[in-house]
C-alpha cells in the first residue's frame, strides 16, 4: 500500500480534508473517488495549475485548489482533517505554529525526527492516536494520526511510537535503524535509542 493509499485509509467518508503541500493533488483525487471534499493547497501556483489540469473533470466538484503558504482555511472553515506529508517534521511544526486553526485530526508522514514531532505536538495539544510504518520504493515512512488531547509518553513511546498498526513492518524498520545506528557508537543518544529498539516488545 502506498503512502497516499495509507493516508486515505485513515480518512472516513464524512471528513473534510486540507492537504497542505499537495503537489499533484493525488490524495485529493483518491478522496474524490469516495465523494470526500478536500482542499488541495500548495505554495507554488504552477503546481496547483498543473494539478487542476490533470484532475479528471468528475473529481473537480470535490476539490478546492488553493495557492498559499501553510494553512489556507478561511475564517468560517472549521472541523477539518489536516494532512502534512512530503515535508520534514520541522516544516510541519512551523505550519501548525503559524495558524490559529484547530483540527479534528492531523495525519503526518515523515521519515525522520518523529520522536521530536511526538513531543512537540503534545505542546500544541495533539496526542498520537495510532501509527503505521509504510515502505515505499525501499524507503520507510512513519505515518502518525494525531487527535486533540494531551497525554504522557514513556521514553519507549517517544522513540518508537504509539499504537503501531503493522508490527511486522515496524520490526523490519527498527532492525534497519538498529543496524544503522549501531555503527555510530560515539553518539550517546543513538546508543540509547539502539538499546530501546533492541528491548522493544512487539
Amino acid at each position: 500500500m502506498t503512502r497516499l493509499e495509507t493516508i486515505s485509509k485513515y480518512i472516513t467518508d464524512n471528513e473534510k480534508v486540507l492537504d497542505v503541500g499537495c503537489d499533484q493533488a493525488l490524495l485529493s483525487r483518491l478522496l474524490a473517488k469516495r465523494g470526500i471534499y478536500s482542499i488541495a493547497s500548495d505554495l507554488r501556483s504552477n503546481i496547483i495549475e498543473k494539478a487542476k489540469e490533470a484532475t479528471p473533470k468528475p473529481f473537480l466538484s470535490y476539490i478546492d485548489f488553493r495557492v498559499g503558504d501553510g494553512v489556507t482555511l478561511k475564517d468560517n472553515e472549521n472541523n477539518f482533517t489536516l494532512v502534512l506529508a512530503g515535508m520534514g517534521a520541522y516544516t510541519m511544526l512551523d505550519i501548525l505554529k503559524n495558524t490559529d486553526k484547530r483540527f479534528d485530526k492531523i495525519i503526518t508522514i515523515s521519515n525522520n525526527n518523529n520522536d521530536m514531532l511526538r513531543k512537540e505536538m503534545l505542546k500544541l495539544k495533539y496526542k498520537v492516536s495510532l501509527e503505521e510504518i509504510i515502505k515505499e520504493k525501499g524507503k520507510y515512512y512513519n505515518l502518525i494520526v494525531f487527535l486533540p488531547g494531551t497525554t504522557i509518553y514513556s521514553e519507549e513511546e517517544t522513540i518508537v511510537g504509539v499504537n503501531h498498526q503493522n508490527k511486522g513492518l515496524l520490526k523490519e524498520y527498527n532492525d534497519y535503524l538498529i543496524e544503522k545506528y549501531s555503527k555510530i557508537t560515539e553518539n550517546k543518544e543513538l546508543v540509547k535509542v539502539v538499546e530501546i529498539l533492541k528491548n522493544y516488545t512487539y
